[in-house]
């Protein structure tokens, strides 16, 4: 194991993750620069095999892990907003419905 790789599992460097909204192009360009890419972390194991590249060089070694830009935590951005957006209607909801429950209330107060 080369030095650069023992450095990063000291904790001595950050080790890169790439976002991007096309991994599969990212992931080529990486084998054609020299990296193996489709192997088992070294780093942080359970990461994904087949979105995870390293290389070994003189100077720099480590892995590369790749994501998929639009999701969070392996949920769509789709799913995310809209389940956001349902809570936001949700609590929108709650607020008006106590709104009515006071104005009705403070109504009969006056009335008795």
């Amino acid at each position: 194991m080369s030095q650069a790789v023992q450095g990063l599992q000291k904790g001595g460097r950050k080790l890169p993750d790439i976002w991007t909204e096309y991994p599969e192009i990212v992931r080529d360009l990486l084998r054609e620069a020299g990296f193996s890419c489709g192997v088992e972390p070294r780093i942080l194991k359970g990461r994904d095999p087949d979105w995870t590249c390293i290389i070994d060089g003189q100077r720099i070694g480590g892995d590369i892990y790749i994501h998929q830009a639009d999701t969070i935590l392996g949920v769509s951005m789709g799913a995310a907003v809209f389940g956001l957006f349902g809570a936001l209607i949700a609590l929108l909801l709650v607020v008006l419905w106590q709104t009515w429950v006071i104005i009705s209330l403070k109504r009969k107060a006056r009335g008795s």
